[in-house]
């Protein structure tokens, strides 16, 4: 890891998504409002309609059962997928009568539409108009990084959908014909969606976290990887040798990582080995980390026994949000007296597991363990 003096783009945004997932507050990540006189105009120019009337209506989770009920025994159901979610399944369900009605509505004439009412002609309308939504949906740029698609056939049932959806109804009046239909979207998209939205936040403003809520920053000098097996066999007395050390025992000179959750934020170093005082020196260069190592396309996949990674941690500070966000290249932190001239403690995913001192065997340095 490399260190810099000022902080670069990717520090602020792993502080600024840090700060982020502080604020539980469900409202913080909404839908944009939906540009429906947008989607109104695009429609009667499409279709030279006269009048176009659209209401939305999110109506919470329903089962398939209550969302059904109220629809004909007709039922057409139209997979979509929208991407680019990691998960972006949903469903598009209206009736075939809503649909006839909808032809009655694009073609003016209701003889004329008469023609499509038979199944597969009925398909092949549907296919178009969904289609047109889609087309539509990508030219009102209402989330310019979203689009949607279709992603398979149509079903003319609902048995392959379980369970409950969060469910948008749209109510539309299209020269005067109604048409409804309902958009289904399961947990996991609704999961995806938000992670997406939160990816598009830039705006994101520090202030709206609370400023006293508190925060546990570890100082960490050292780490190693190692095997659960390996783990298992750590017993007091065993060596483990750190694959990164900040501490020098032999001069007593150590340097530390001020990190959050695993995220790593300030670099710097203790003053003396007595009064505890750190001071910040440097903020880690986030886009410089060293770039795994590349295998030659030909040789055999080996799979690595499951790894934990080890941390040898000095202290753990608590400071509120608005002391953090105060910290910066030559603040003084005060940790009590500590030093790992003292010792170490071990943390295993983040609780601790042992006790250790840092030692110097030859040219390299490791945990003598105390305690485990």
């Amino acid at each position: 890891m490399t260190v810099t003096e000022k902080p670069n783009d990717s520090w602020l945004k792993l502080r600024n998504d840090f700060l982020s997932s502080l604020n539980t507050e469900e409202e913080q990540i909404s839908l944009p409002t939906f540009p429906i006189d947008g989607c109104k105009r695009i429609l009667k120019d499409k279709f030279r309609l006269e009048d176009c009337e659209i209401v939305i209506r999110f109506r919470g989770a329903l089962s398939v059962s209550d969302i059904t009920k109220e629809l004909s025994k007709n039922i057409l159901l139209q997979p979509l997928v929208a991407q680019p979610l990691e998960s972006g399944e949903f469903f598009f369900l209206t009736s075939e009568e809503d649909l006839q009605s909808l032809m009655v509505a694009v073609f003016g004439d209701s003889s004329l539409a008469s023609y499509f009412y038979q199944k597969d002609k009925l398909l092949g309308f549907h296919y178009y108009f969904t289609a047109e939504l889609c087309k539509i949906f990508q030219d009102l740029s209402w989330i310019p990084s979203l689009t949607m698609k279709v992603s398979e056939d149509a079903k003319f049932s609902v048995r392959s959908l379980q369970g409950s959806y969060y469910t948008v109804g749209v109510s539309c009046r299209l020269d005067g014909k109604n048409i409804y239909f309902n958009l289904l979207f399961p947990e996991t998209t609704q999961q995806s969606c938000k992670k997406f939205l939160a990816s598009l936040n830039q705006d994101f403003d520090i202030h709206q976290v609370d400023p006293m809520l508190p925060i546990a920053m570890s100082v960490d000098v050292g780490y190693c990887e190692l095997t659960e097996e390996e783990w298992q066999q750590v017993i007091p007395g065993s060596f483990i040798l750190l694959d990164t050390c900040l501490y020098d025992p032999d001069t007593g000179e150590s340097g530390a990582l001020l990190t959050i959750n695993n995220r790593q934020f300030f670099g710097g170093r203790f003053t003396d080995t007595k009064s505890g005082e750190f001071k910040i020196t440097s903020y880690p260069n986030l886009q410089h980390e060293d770039a795994p190592e590349e295998h030659e396309e030909h040789e055999p996949a080996i799979p690595l026994p499951s790894r934990v990674k080890l941390v040898a941690e000095v202290a753990r500070y608590s400071l509120t949000v608005e002391n953090f966000l105060s910290l910066g290249i030559g603040s003084v932190l005060h940790f009590d007296g500590t030093h790992p001239v003292l010792g170490v403690d071990l943390i295993l995913n983040g609780a601790k597991v042992g006790r250790g001192e840092i030692v110097s065997l030859g040219n390299v340095l490791g945990i003598r363990v105390l305690e485990a």
